[in-house]
C-alpha cells in the first residue's frame, strides 16, 4: 500500500471520530467544541504520534476535517475549501461517507443533545407484517454480549458518558505505547478493535427519529468504500473532482461467498466410536468456518484491501466489497475455478465454495438491501450448478475430472469417514485419513484455545503442531497464549474478548465464537459407564456423548437443538423498508448483521459457560445454532435462548426464531441425530397450528409443535406431573392411558372427527377409577384431581398438548 492510500483508508475510519470525542470534556490540547469534523481533526493532531509513521499527517487532518459538501455546515469543514492539490481525495472521503450513510433516516424534527443521545436498537424498526415495538436503546458499555441488550430509556447520563470517553482515551494511549506503529495493518486493526469496543453503542447520527446506525459500523464501511474508490480511480486515472463525484459508473463489485455442503460434511462420520466424535465434530465445524474466513481473506489480499472490506462474515458465508477494476470479473471467475478444482481434490466435491458477484454504482447504496437481493439470486443460480468451473469447460463435461485418483494405501480406508485412504494410526490403533487426523488434533486443542492466527508462510517449529492448512497458501494456528513477535501471522484473533493489547506486534481483532464444550474432569465426568472403557477421555478433553447422556434427568438421552432466525433474507431485503422511507444503507445492514452474529456467536457461548455446562456446541453463529446435550438441559437451553433473543431484539415480533429438538440415544450416528433435529426445525417453520395464520416462531419437540408463548407454561405443567409421579399421586399407568386418550382428542380437535369425542366419557371413567375422589383432604391429591378435571375442556392448552405433557413427564423417569 502507498502512504497516500493508507492515509485515505485511515481517514475513512476516523473521519467521524469527533462525533464520539465531542460527547465528553477533556483538558489540554484536545478541542471538543464546534462541529464534529473539527473535533476529528483536533484528535488527529493531538495523537499524531500514532499515525505519522504510516500516513501523511497533514493530509489525514485535512481529509477528516473537510469531508462534507452540504451547505448545512459552515465553509470551513466543506470539501470545497480543501486545497486544490488534495481536493479530489477530500471528495473521495466525502463520497464514501455519503455512500455509507446513503439513507440517513427521517429527522426527528427537534434538536437532540448529541452528548446524551443513545443508540437505538437496530431491531426496533424491522418490520415485515407485525407492528414495530417501542424503541429501546443501548447503555454506554464496552462491547460484550451480556452488555448488548437494549433498555427502555431516552437519555444517557453526562457523567457516565465522560467516564466512558476517559476509558477510551486511556486504552487509545495504551495502543500508542505498545503497538508497532510502523506496521499499517497492525495499527489499523488495533484501532478498529478499539473503535468496535467503544463505539458499537454510539449512534452515527443523533438527530434521526430513531438513531439506530452504530458509529462503529458507519466508520468501518466508510473506510471500506474509500479504499474501493481510491483503487478504482487510481487504476482508471480519474482521480479528479468531477469523476470522483460522479455516482453513475459501476465503481464497486460485491462478492458473496457461501460454503455449501457444511452439514453433510460435519455429520457424515461413519463410526462414532473412532477417534472421539466429540473432538471431531466441533473441529470440523470450526475448521470450515476458518476455511470460509481464509477464502474471504484471499479476496481482500488479491485486491490489496483492508480487512473492513469483508463487510459481513458469519456461518460460512461472507460479503466482500471490491473496486470494480478492469478484469475483476475474470479474476473472480478464475478464483472460482481454482476453488472448484481444490474442492474436488481435497474433499471429493462434498464441500463447495460458491461465489457470486455483482457490479453496482454509488446510487445503489441508497438501497443496499436490493443489492443483497440481486446477488442472492445469483448465488442461488451458482449453487444450482456446484463445481461447474472444474467439471465443465466450454459447455462440455470434463469426464476425467469426475474421477477420484487414490492410491492403495496399506491401511485401507479411514475407519472414521470410510471415504479417504488411511495414512495414520492413532494411539488406540484407529486408522485415520489426513482430514480425520486433523480433526482429531484440532478437536483436542480447541477447548484450550484463546487465540486463532491466520498465516500465509511457514511458522516456526514450536507452532507447527498447532498449525493446520486451510487453502492455497493459507493456514490457521490454534493457540492457548498470545503469539510471540516471531510468529508470521497476518491476522491474530482473540476469542470472546475485545481487549487485545497483549498482541502488540501483529494485526489483531477480537472474534466472538461459540466454542464451549464440556470437558472431562471432576465437574463434567464422574465415572459414568461411558467413561469406564479403555478409551475414556483424558482430563481436560471433550467428554463422550454417552457421558453427556448420562447427565440427563430420567431417561439417558441426548437432545439435539437446532434453531435459526425466521425470514432472515426478507428481513435484510425488506425489513428496513416502509411506505415512507427506505433505510437499507450498508451501515445499517452491517449493524444488523454484526449484532445477530454477536448473539449467536457470543451470547449463546456465555449461556453455556454460565448455566448449561453439560451442553456441547457443534456450531452457533450468524443466525443459527446446533447444540447437543442432556435432553432436559437442551430443553431449558432452548427456552433460555428464545427468551434472551426476544430481549436482545427489543421484543420485536417481526424477528423471531424457530427451533427443533431431536431426542436420541447417544449411540445413534450423528448424521441421523441431526436429521431428527432438522426435521423438527422444518416442522416448526412450516406447521400452521390450529387458529394460527402461519408457522414459525415455534418449537417442535416430542412430536408436537408449539408457539414459544406456550412452551414455558407447558413445561411447568409437565414438571408438575413429574413431581406427582415422584410422590405417587399419579401412576405411570394412568399417564399412559391419558396418552392413548389424547390421540382421540386430536382426531376431534385437529380433524373434526366425531368419534374423537369418546375422549370425554373415557377420561371421566379413568379419573373416577384412578384418582382420589372430590373433597379429599390431601391437598396434592386435590390438585391432581383439579388438573385432570380441567383436561375435560376440549380447548384447554393442557388438553390440546396432553400427549406432550405426558411424554415429557414419562421421560423424567428411568
Amino acid at each position: 500500500m502507498s502512504r497516500e492510500y493508507q492515509t485515505v483508508i485511515l481517514a475513512g475510519l476516523l473521519h467521524d471520530i469527533g462525533k464520539f470525542i465531542q460527547r465528553g470534556e477533556f483538558k489540554g490540547s484536545l478541542k471538543v467544541a464546534g462541529k464534529h469534523p473539527a473535533v476529528s481533526a483536533s484528535f488527529i493532531k493531538a495523537k499524531s504520534g500514532a499515525f505519522d509513521k504510516v500516513t501523511d499527517i497533514s493530509l489525514l487532518v485535512e481529509l477528516v476535517q473537510r469531508h462534507h459538501e452540504t451547505t448545512r455546515f459552515p465553509p470551513e469543514p466543506r470539501v470545497q475549501q480543501a486545497d486544490s492539490s488534495i481536493r479530489p481525495l477530500a471528495y473521495l472521503v466525502s463520497a464514501a461517507d455519503n455512500y455509507s450513510s446513503a439513507e440517513q433516516g427521517e429527522e426527528s424534527g427537534e434538536y437532540r443533545d448529541y452528548k446524551t443521545g443513545p443508540l437505538a436498537s437496530i431491531f426496533s424498526r424491522l418490520k415485515l407484517t407485525n407492528p414495530t415495538p417501542d424503541v429501546n436503546h443501548y447503555r454506554l458499555r464496552p462491547l460484550n454480549p451480556a452488555n448488548s441488550f437494549p433498555e427502555s430509556f431516552r437519555q444517557l447520563a453526562p457523567e457516565q458518558t465522560n467516564n466512558y470517553l476517559k476509558d477510551f482515551g486511556r486504552d487509545f494511549d495504551k495502543i500508542i505505547s505498545k503497538v508497532n506503529l510502523s506496521d499499517f495493518d497492525c495499527l489499523y486493526t488495533h484501532l478498529l478493535s478499539l473503535l468496535q469496543r467503544y463505539t458499537w453503542c454510539v449512534p452515527s447520527n443523533t438527530q434521526e427519529m430513531a438513531p439506530d446506525i452504530s458509529l462503529f459500523d458507519h466508520l468501518r464501511t466508510t473506510s471500506a468504500i474509500a479504499a474501493c474508490l481510491y483503487l478504482y480511480h487510481q487504476r482508471e486515472n480519474t482521480l479528479n473532482e468531477r469523476d470522483v463525484a460522479d455516482n453513475r459508473p459501476d465503481k464497486f463489485r460485491l462478492v458473496v461467498g457461501d460454503l455449501s455442503g457444511i452439514q453433510n460434511y460435519i455429520f457424515d462420520i461413519a463410526n462414532i466410536g473412532v477417534g472421539g466424535v466429540a473432538k471431531r465434530l466441533r473441529a470440523r465445524s470450526f475448521y470450515l468456518n476458518a476455511l470460509s474466513e481464509a477464502v474471504s481473506h484471499n479476496l481482500i489480499h488479491e485486491f490489496d484491501l483492508p480487512v473492513v472490506n469483508i463487510v459481513m462474515s458469519s456461518g460460512g458465508k461472507f460479503y466482500v466489497l471490491l473496486p470494480n477494476l478492469p478484469g475483476s470479473f475474470e479474476r473472480i471467475e478464475a478464483f472460482q475455478q481454482e476453488l472448484d478444482r481444490w474442492s474436488v481434490s481435497q474433499f471429493g466435491g462434498e464441500l463447495a465454495v460458491n461465489l457470486a458477484q455483482l457490479a453496482f454504482n454509488g446510487q445503489a447504496f441508497n438501497n443496499f438491501g436490493q443489492v443483497l437481493g440481486e446477488i442472492s439470486e445469483r448465488l442461488s443460480k451458482r449453487k444450482s450448478a456446484p463445481l461447474k468451473g472444474y467439471l465443465v469447460k466450454s459447455g462440455v463435461w470434463m469426464t476425467d475430472n469426475f474421477k477420484m485418483h487414490a492410491y492403495n494405501g496399506e491401511e485401507g480406508l479411514c475407519q472414521s469417514c470410510n471415504k479417504q485412504i488411511a495414512t495414520y494410526i492413532d494411539e488406540h490403533g484407529d486408522k485415520l485419513c489426513e482430514n480425520c487426523r486433523r480433526d482429531l488434533l484440532l478437536g483436542t486443542m480447541l477447548p484450550g484455545a484463546s487465540y486463532i492466527a491466520y498465516t500465509m508462510t511457514d511458522v516456526p517449529a514450536k507452532y507447527r503442531v498447532s498449525t493446520f492448512h486451510l487453502h492455497g497458501d493459507y493456514s490457521l494456528a490454534v493457540l492457548a497464549d498470545a503469539p510471540e513477535a516471531d510468529f508470521p501471522g497476518y491476522l491474530i484473533c482473540k476469542l470472546n474478548e475485545t481487549n487485545i493489547e497483549e498482541i502488540p506486534d501483529h494485526p489483531a481483532l477480537p472474534k466472538f465464537m461459540a466454542n464451549y464444550i464440556p470437558l472431562a474432569g471432576e465437574e463434567h465426568c464422574t465415572g459414568c459407564p461411558g467413561c469406564k472403557d479403555e478409551k475414556k477421555p483424558a482430563f481436560g478433553e471433550p467428554v463422550y456423548f454417552d457421558c453427556m447422556a448420562n447427565r440427563s434427568r430420567g431417561r439417558k438421552m441426548l437432545g439435539y437443538l437446532k434453531a435459526d432466525v425466521d425470514h432472515l433474507g426478507s428481513l435484510f431485503v425488506y425489513g428496513l423498508r416502509d411506505n415512507q422511507d427506505d433505510r437499507n444503507s450498508i451501515s445499517r445492514i452491517a449493524t444488523m448483521s454484526r449484532m445477530l452474529d454477536l448473539f449467536f456467536s457470543g451470547r449463546v457461548d456465555q449461556l453455556l459457560n454460565i448455566r448449561f455446562k453439560f451442553c456441547y456446541t457443534v456450531f452457533s453463529g450468524g443466525d443459527d445454532l446446533l447444540i447437543v446435550g442432556p435432553w432436559n438441559e437442551i430443553v431449558d437451553l432452548a427456552v433460555t435462548v428464545q427468551d434472551d433473543f426476544k430481549k436482545f431484539t427489543g421484543q420485536n415480533k417481526n424477528i423471531t426464531i424457530s427451533a427443533g429438538i431431536g431426542l436420541l440415544k447417544p449411540g445413534v450416528p450423528v448424521s441421523r441425530s441431526v436429521m431428527s433435529a432438522d426435521a423438527a426445525l422444518e416442522e416448526s417453520k412450516e406447521r400452521i397450528i390450529k387458529r394460527e395464520t402461519e408457522g414459525r416462531d415455534q418449537l417442535t419437540f416430542l412430536g408436537r409443535t408449539m408457539k414459544w408463548s406456550k412452551v414455558a407454561p407447558l413445561l411447568e405443567t409437565a414438571n408438575q406431573l413429574s413431581s406427582w409421579l415422584d410422590s405417587e399421586k399419579l401412576t405411570v399407568g394412568f399417564l399412559r392411558k391419558l396418552l392413548n386418550l389424547s390421540k382421540m382428542h386430536r382426531c376431534y380437535y385437529e380433524h373434526e372427527e366425531v368419534r374423537g369425542l369418546k375422549y370425554l366419557p373415557l377420561l371421566t371413567y379413568e379419573i373416577a377409577r384412578n384418582l382420589a375422589p372430590p373433597g379429599t383432604r390431601d391437598t396434592d391429591a386435590q390438585a391432581v384431581r383439579l388438573w385432570a378435571e380441567n383436561i375435560k375442556n376440549l380447548d384447554h392448552d393442557h388438553t390440546v398438548y396432553l400427549d406432550f405433557l405426558v411424554k415429557y413427564a414419562l421421560l423424567t423417569k428411568e
